[in-house]
């Protein structure tokens, strides 16, 4: 018995317009496309994505908007050119560029990230405490 969900075939919408189709196709067990929704010109067209989380970070000096955000989630182009893009992969974007990581890089990413923020509270700690001294 296998530990993955195995695919399960979903419909999706093929076709240019006025000559579109419906055809099943086998989706990840994490996809949350919705394929007949997201029309394709061909069946190699179809990718597939899980569902997505981000973190923003807001700046003091704007109340409406962040001053950046990330995103990441998880992804696959099983007819990619590239091999590496047919598996699942975790794809980290700030909306401008993407950076497609293997399952080993977004850990790796990850720790990075979680000692990053370990030291941003120390941070916080030393403004926290450089502030009451000022008052």
């Amino acid at each position: 018995m296998s530990a993955t969900p195995p695919p399960r075939l979903v419909p999706a919408r093929i076709g240019r317009p006025g000559r579109v189709q419906t055809v099943h196709v086998a989706c990840a067990p994490w996809c949350v496309l919705d394929h007949l929704d997201e029309r394709q010109v061909a069946v190699e067209d179809i990718s597939h994505r899980g569902a997505p989380d981000h973190v923003q970070v807001p700046t003091m000096t704007d109340d409406f908007y962040s001053a950046f955000e990330m995103y990441a989630q998880v992804y696959s182009d099983p007819a990619s050119d590239d091999p590496r893009m047919r598996v699942a992969a975790v794809v980290v974007t700030d909306g401008s560029r993407d950076a497609y990581q293997t399952p080993d890089m977004a850990d790796e990413t990850a720790d990075e990230l979680i000692a990053f923020a370990m030291r941003m509270k120390e941070m916080a700690a030393v403004a926290r405490l450089a502030n009451r001294s000022a008052a």
